[in-house]
């Protein structure tokens, strides 16, 4: 009779399990990161009138940030499942 040794298998599998959880959790924790899409130059308010419009749950707050050298609207909304998001919308300056 052939003996066969599953625990390297759990093992992986263990890890992997693990792995997936070790790696959702920014996401469980709620605050994610959505990046709309490039602009040419967008004030920040028109960033929020955009957010407002697009997704549905309150503006908690937003600012504009250097972010990899480029100006960088970040807006924090709370949606409607009670959860916080940041929505980045990134706006080139005119040239």
């Amino acid at each position: 009779m052939i003996q066969l040794n599953f625990m390297p298998y759990l093992k992986t599998l263990l890890f992997v399990i693990l792995l997936n959880i070790s790696v959702s959790l920014p996401v469980l924790a709620g605050d994610s990161v959505i990046i709309l899409a490039k602009a040419d130059h967008v004030t920040l308010d028109e960033a929020v009138n955009r957010v407002k419009k697009q997704k549905k749950g309150k503006v908690l707050g937003a600012e504009t940030l250097q972010i990899d050298g480029q100006p960088t609207h970040v807006i924090k909304v709370l949606t409607n499942e009670g959860r916080v998001k940041k929505i980045r919308l990134k706006s080139t300056p005119n040239k």
